[in-house]
């Protein structure tokens, strides 16, 4: 059954979107999902960590 709302996913539909429109993504670091925030409007694609804890840690992982 397809959803008539924006957000959420239709049946057919291989990726699931936020309410944002922009797909989640996983942490490089941790594993997590997380979500399109404000803050990451300009560089979305470029994100890779959930958090600022998440990127020291990979970098000192080095």
């Amino acid at each position: 059954m397809a959803s008539d709302r924006p957000g959420e996913a239709s049946a057919g539909s291989r990726v699931a979107r936020t309410k944002n429109g922009f797909a989640p993504k996983t942490c490089v670091s941790c594993g997590r999902d997380f979500e399109w925030r404000k803050k990451w409007a300009r560089d979305w694609d470029d994100v890779k960590y959930c958090s600022e804890r998440c990127k020291k840690n990979s970098k000192s992982a080095r």
